[in-house]
């Protein structure tokens, strides 16, 4: 399922925002789902590795650690919850 539906949420003819996308994606491609309050950070961490700031780090939401920090490199949110798809093929070279 995965890479098929996460192309299937971007048809323009559904109308769905990068945020709805990210949000269906966390609950429908990802187990255990990932929780919703990651759906902003997921879009930021998408803009910065398109915008070619992939190795900046972005700050995690109130509650959220990764590898116990509250800090976390856009490409380490990207990978880590499959959100290639989102990428411009420009930014994967």
């Amino acid at each position: 399922m995965g890479a098929l539906s996460a192309l299937a949420l971007q048809d323009e003819e559904l109308n769905f925002t990068l945020e709805q996308q990210i949000s269906l994606h966390f609950q429908t491609n990802c187990y255990p789902p990932i929780p919703q309050q990651m759906v902003d950070t997921a879009v930021e961490a998408i803009d910065m590795v398109n915008d070619g700031e992939g190795h900046l780090k972005l700050k995690l939401p109130e509650g959220v650690t990764f590898r116990g920090s509250n800090w976390v490199g856009a490409w380490d949110i990207v990978e880590s919850y499959r959100l290639g798809m989102w990428i411009v093929e420009s930014e994967l070279d």
